[in-house]
């Protein structure tokens, strides 16, 4: 008898623990595509009572959810939109392919519409304009406020918003009729040419014309419905063109682009020189652009022949705009050269030296100041009196001027930097210490498309500041407010290991983010000054993810600097198992430790889902890695190395069955690890790098120009050029070492890559083959940098999976990985 008690218990014990264990989910099965969903666009009602948003899958991103912000429990959700708004009332309309509903969230009654072939809503009017109608009978301009037709034109064949500027084109009389929707008592232009497009100024429209025979042109409309050709202007024909007006003034800068330039075109032979400053010009297919200062009443049409400053930014005075010469010290030795800035004088065209410029420049609003980065460190620039002050500010942050110029603030650590542009006088703003600050709710201003990054940055002094604190070193994140006019700051959200995302805000005031973590799916929390609650939790049926572990592994490489990586445990983890363990390498990843493990086919590692390995059994590590003079190959080696001797001492690792994968640079660095270390059992390297030299010496077709800058001032951080380094250059590079590889290497990559040539995969394959290594390598004939067909996802990560199954865990051998039999021979 207690024989068969006992019988009875280990069964029973048997089965809990059987029924404890996850399911593994077969991913590659369409019933588990498309589990898990994004918060994206969040988005408050003007009364605050309800929050919107769209979810967003892997394959669609329809979906728009409705919250009621006091009744949680209450939330709705509509398929198949496009767009969503909220009106000014806080109804709320959603638009849909072909037809379009608004909703009064406070009696639930809805209003349709259907035959729509285009619309948009003006928010700061409150308007939607609807095109409706069809081919055959015609279409008509409805504008609509809150569900009521406030106006109707018809015959409308097109209409432009630009901000809160409205323009339709109405067809009258065999005529394309231009009119101001806001002023729509006569036509402000005539054209019998098809109208692309339209600006408004408060000295006149510029309108988009196709000419008859196919030719653009630019016109000029001022307020006494005077029209001016840009074509008349200049003898030359051009393709496009844009045009910004300078200042208050009705002189405009002119962008104008030619195409089909024979002299442009490679030519056969093409000639490459050594002093061609201009390589990605080849690229352009035949097109060239010139700029000009046009002033359509006197008929002027300035081009500017001086190639010390060719390039012209607007930054909006009426007297002066930023020269340079994009080309002039381009060595290619850094993505970006500085460039020697000039104030052009738009009246005379005179220019006249400012200083050296970096690859960022902002200007304020009075078109007075400009700051650019030489160096890394902030320099301002009086465009008025053309003096330099060179501030000793690190470009760590961005700047912001304020609505008068001033005073600067710049982000930094433990708050903000305030410069008066008058005085000179530096403040320290202290806000949290140990945190980098970031200004959440800056003023939107106008960006610069002729210079490689920056633009018009300002901020409000008359509303508080959101400003969102970060701690590098921590991962943590805290939101807190700041006056500048009483210098009163408010914590609003207390520093947290979770991410915050998707801050909303509005008049200075803190609504609504996004929240999440590793194991917590994103939520949204709304706040009402230093309170908070949270309204939606997304994902609910998500029920595992809660069970998912994680630890902050510390470490130092060699050289003594501070790492650390994010260890995830396997989901059904026990001390009393052993389990494999892949390593994922890339650059620093412990800023990932708090990013929401969806399943499926998100990925930040092409090929590798976290989520599914730990569902699998396996531990999945990220180390942060850094670069130092010993090179880039050898600065991971030994950062990698510093990871795993930090988790040597857990047990529960299997260090017998390790696994290597990285992508792009960390499958360059993944073949460099393979070569110089005997921890891993098995790798898997997507469009790596493995030849140093030879991609230093080569043109890359993506960034369009030579690649060498990426090593010497870019992503690999070596120490200097190959002249000066060969010997480093080449002990760094995976291909020199491939005979020493000691473990299977699964390598693969998209042949039209056109940032790390494919060819560079090969070469590591050949060398593998050559050396009689295990390898395997994939080469996608439609891909490039970065996969985009959905069915070369799924494939790359059934193989991946299946290459670590085989290797770390004895499972079957894929007939893809066997290879040719001999008797085929």
């Amino acid at each position: 008898m207690k024989a068969i008690k006992l019988l009875y218990i280990m069964i029973l014990l048997f089965s809990i623990d059987a029924i404890s264990q996850t399911v593994k989910k077969d991913r590659f099965n369409p019933r588990y595509h498309n589990l898990r969903y994004t918060i994206m666009f969040p988005e408050t009602s003007p009364d605050g009572k309800w929050t919107a948003f769209r979810k967003t899958y892997e394959e669609s991103r329809d979906t728009i959810v409705l919250v009621d912000r006091k009744k949680a429990e209450n939330v709705k959700q509509y398929a198949g939109v496009t767009k969503f708004y909220f009106t000014g009332r806080s109804n709320l309309l959603l638009i849909r392919k072909g037809s379009a509903e608004m909703i009064n969230l406070n009696s639930g009654v809805s209003k349709s519409w259907n035959q729509i072939v285009s619309s948009e809503f003006v928010k700061s009017q409150n308007t939607w304009l609807v095109l409706r109608g069809t081919s055959s009978s015609g279409t008509d301009l409805e504008i609509w406020k809150e569900g009521d037709l406030a106006d109707r034109y018809k015959n409308v064949t097109s209409f432009f918003v630009k901000g809160s500027d409205v323009f339709f084109v109405k067809k009258e009389a065999g005529k394309n009729m231009l009119y101001d929707l806001w002023m729509p008592e006569k036509a402000i232009y005539s054209t019998d040419q098809k109208i692309l497009d339209c600006r408004w100024s408060d000295k006149g429209a510029s309108a988009w014309i196709t000419e008859k025979n196919g030719k653009t042109d630019l016109v000029y409309i001022s307020k006494t419905q005077e029209a001016f050709y840009l074509s008349s202007d200049t003898s030359r024909d051009f393709k496009a063109a844009t045009i910004s007006r300078l200042g208050t003034g009705e002189r405009f800068l002119v962008r104008l682009t030619y195409g089909d330039d024979p002299d442009k075109l490679p030519g056969n032979p093409d000639i490459w020189n050594a002093d061609d400053r201009k390589l990605e010009l080849k690229f352009h297919g035949g097109d060239s652009e010139e700029i000009a200062v046009w002033d359509p009443k006197l008929r002027s049409l300035r081009m500017d022949t001086d190639n010390k400053a060719l390039e012209k930014i607007n930054i909006g005075d009426s007297m002066y705009v930023i020269s340079y010469n994009y080309y002039k010290n381009q060595d290619y030795v850094h993505q970006y050269p500085d460039f020697d800035l000039y104030r052009y004088e738009v009246g005379n065209g005179k220019q006249q030296y400012i200083g050296k410029g970096g690859y960022i420049l902002y200007y304020g609003s009075t078109g007075r100041f400009i700051l650019s980065n030489p160096g890394n460190n902030w320099v301002l620039y009086d465009l008025y009196t053309l003096a330099e002050k060179k501030l000793k500010i690190a470009d760590t942050g961005d700047p912001y001027f304020s609505e008068d110029d001033q005073y600067i603030l710049f982000e930094t650590e433990g708050g903000l930097l305030r410069y008066q542009t008058d005085t000179g006088d530096l403040v320290k703003i202290s806000l949290l210490d140990g945190f980098h600050s970031t200004i959440v709710n800056p003023i939107q201003g106008e960006g610069i498309s002729a210079y490689p990054n920056g633009g018009q940055n300002l901020y409000s002094s008359k509303e508080p500041l959101i400003i969102k604190m970060y701690d590098k070193k921590n991962d943590l994140t805290a939101i807190l407010s700041y006056s500048c006019q009483s210098g009163k700051k408010v914590m609003l959200q207390a520093s947290t290991r979770e991410r915050i995302d998707k801050i909303e805000h509005k008049n200075g005031i803190l609504l609504e983010a996004c929240i999440e973590d590793y194991n917590v799916p994103a939520y949204i929390k709304v706040f009402n000054g230093s309170k908070a609650k949270i309204i939606y939790k997304s994902n609910r049926k998500d029920m595992e993810v809660g069970r998912i572990r994680s630890e902050r592994i510390s470490y130092k490489n060699s050289e003594g600097v501070d790492l650390t990586g994010i260890l995830y445990y396997p989901l059904d983890f026990t001390d009393l198992k052993r389990y494999p363990m892949i390593t994922i390498v890339y650059a620093r990843q412990s800023h990932f430790g708090n990013q929401y493990l969806r399943d499926g086919f998100f990925e930040r590692t092409e090929g590798l889902n976290i989520r599914s390995y730990l569902e699998g059994g396996y531990f999945v590590f990220l180390p942060d890695i850094v670069f130092d003079k010993r090179g880039t190959g050898f600065s991971a080696l030994d950062c990698v190395n510093s990871a795993l001797d930090a988790v040597a001492g857990l047990k529960s690792i299997d260090f017998k069955r390790l696994g290597l994968i990285g992508y792009s640079h960390g499958g360059y660095e993944t073949n460099f690890i393979g070569t110089h270390s005997d921890r891993f059992k098995a790798y898997a390297s997507g469009a790596g790098n493995s030849d140093l030299v030879r991609s230093y010496f080569s043109y890359n077709y993506n960034f369009l120009r030579p690649f060498y800058w990426q090593f010497e001032n870019g992503q690999y951080k070596m120490p200097g050029s190959f002249k000066d380094y060969k010997e480093l250059y080449i002990q760094n590079s995976p291909i020199y070492s491939v005979s020493e590889i000691s473990a299977p290497i699964f390598l693969w990559t998209g042949v039209n890559d056109r940032n790390i040539d494919w060819n560079q995969v090969m070469e590591f394959y050949i060398g593998l083959k050559r050396n009689k290594k295990e390898v395997v390598a994939l080469f996608y004939q439609d891909e490039a940098h970065g996969f985009l067909k959905r069915s070369n996802k799924i494939d790359i990560a059934r193989r991946v999976e299946q290459w670590f199954e085989y290797h770390l865990k004895d499972g079957i051998k894929a007939d893809w990985m066997k290879g040719i039999d001999k008797q085929d021979y």
